[in-house]
């Protein structure tokens, strides 16, 4: 039976070199590459699986020119996203809403305005607008209106202020988001009435001499925040230690630790408890610069006994700046306010209404990226952000929507306008200066605890573009040693004759 055995033994060496006998994590390597992306695969392979960082990646990169794949690596395993799960939002919502969607908040009267009176309330009727309050002159849209109204002959308003912000559900949060974040900027709620993305800043200065107890305020002034606590000076060669707490929809904001005797103030933005109540009352504090009396208090519509019922008149209607630009703070910073503010409006508009608009929208998501032809079983939709542990997508789906927005001509130039570019700005903008990736990557970066993404396009040296997604979960290393392997890996696909070390980590 000779002959038996050695047919035995070829068809089993056979078998070895299939990619079935490879097993999960070689068959998951890559789609057929080219042999001329042999090398690269290889390469980038290798640095995928460096020594001294115990994670599990999801990374997929394709050649938005030339179709094929280049490299993967469980491209289709669901893994939390972070902040690139905003990459899907901006894409959905652009979609849905078109790039010049803008969010309108009017100022209506419940009375006329008679020899400079109104005997009647003055309502602040929102319909969502992320961005009143941003920037650094944070009052200065309140001051407009203001100036608008006196210029309209008001000089008192006999009622209230009163702030209408049912067309959304109160004091939003994100599904999933952990309670320990809720009192950080970053996890700032959101409605129909927002100023100053729904944060403010605690300002602390310095005692005179270490031991001292330093002084905090909150800016800016007019958010429902009681601030409470003790933070010490110490010397000057000290680190800055401030922990700050504040329990779900509690209005009491603890801060507490020690800071440096330093000339600079110490400042920790945080998130306030009813955006509606901060909004109109820093509403009334415009009016009084202005000149106009307000007789009554700056009240939540849901604070009142009974709802306003005379008639309105709008006095002014407010439109925010269109998506497009919206989209470019969204993305450039990361800004978590802005991205839940997308997701809600997608589900209140959305083709197929529900009583809760976040299950409207997951409907919405997934029926556009059917359009686009994305695998339904590649997202779980928990929020619009990313910073919930319930989101969860995939490689492929992050590149699939990338390729779709850079190849609709409705979206390539808005889209990609608006992501960080490495080296030069946004949540990029330290990061592979002056080496051959700064400003060949345009991309969105996403970051919770022991999940680090990147996800967006690459130029190469020979002017290719390709798009990428490389998500790590699941790991104990610092996130700057993530940084240095995605950055690796984007640098060997920058070109052979890159400069040597184009890509240490800085």
């Amino acid at each position: 039976m000779p002959s038996a055995r050695i047919a035995l033994g070829l068809a089993f060496a056979v078998w070895l070199s299939s990619p079935a006998a490879a097993g999960p994590a070689a068959a998951g390597q890559a789609d057929s590459p080219t042999p001329a992306r042999d090398g690269v695969r290889e390469r980038l392979g290798e640095i995928f699986d460096g020594d001294g960082v115990n994670a599990l990646w999801a990374v997929k990169i394709v050649s938005l020119d030339k179709g094929d794949v280049i490299f993967e690596r469980n491209p289709r395993l669901l893994v939390m996203p972070a902040s690139t799960m905003k990459v899907v939002t901006l894409g959905v919502a652009a979609e849905r809403l078109g790039w010049d969607a803008r969010f309108t908040t009017r100022i209506e009267a419940t009375a006329p305005i008679e020899n400079g009176v109104l005997a009647g309330d003055l309502i602040v009727t929102g319909g969502g607008d992320p961005t009143i309050g941003e920037g650094d002159e944070p009052t200065r849209v309140f001051d407009e209106w203001a100036s608008r109204l006196a210029l309209l002959g008001l000089t008192r308003v006999e009622g209230r202020i009163i702030g209408d912000d049912d067309a959304w559900p109160d004091q939003f949060l994100g599904n999933g988001w952990a309670w320990d974040d809720l009192a950080f900027g970053y996890a700032a709620p959101l409605g129909a009435l927002q100023f100053h993305e729904s944060t403010a800043q605690v300002v602390i200065t310095a005692g005179p001499q270490p031991g001292a107890p330093a002084t905090m305020r909150i800016e800016p002034a007019g958010t429902d925040l009681i601030l409470t606590g003790h933070v010490e000076t110490v010397a000057a060669d000290q680190p800055a230690l401030v922990f700050s707490r504040r329990r779900p929809f509690s209005r009491t904001l603890e801060v507490t630790g020690a800071i440096p005797r330093t000339d600079r103030d110490y400042v920790r933005t945080v998130a306030v408890d009813n955006p509606t109540r901060g909004f109109v009352a820093a509403f009334r504090d415009a009016l009084a610069r202005a000149g106009v009396a307000v007789g009554g208090d700056a009240m939540d519509i849901d604070d009142l006994p009974a709802k306003p019922s005379s008639p309105r008149t709008t006095l002014i209607a407010h439109e925010s700046q269109p998506l497009r630009e919206i989209a470019v703070r969204l993305m450039k910073t990361s800004q978590n306010l802005i991205a839940e503010t997308l997701l809600l409006q997608i589900g209140l508009t959305a083709d197929v209404p529900d009583p809760d608009p976040v299950v409207a929208a997951r409907g919405a998501y997934e029926r556009t990226l059917a359009a686009w032809g994305v695998p339904a079983d590649g997202l779980i939709l928990a929020d619009g952000s990313g910073l919930s542990r319930y989101d969860f997508t995939t490689a492929d789906t992050l590149v699939a929507v990338l390729s779709h927005m850079a190849k609709d001509p409705r979206h390539a130039q808005p889209f990609e306008a608006s992501l960080p570019i490495m080296g030069v700005d946004g949540t990029l903008a330290g990061r592979q200066k002056d080496s051959r990736l700064e400003g060949r990557v345009h991309a969105k970066t996403g970051s919770i605890s022991n999940v680090r993404a990147l996800a967006g396009y690459l130029t190469t040296a020979a002017g290719e573009k390709l798009v990428f997604a490389i998500v790590a979960n699941n790991f104990k290393a610092r996130s700057s040693a993530i940084d240095v392997i995605a950055d690796k890996a984007l640098g060997e696909l920058v070109g052979r004759d890159r400069r040597p070390g184009c890509c240490a980590a800085r």
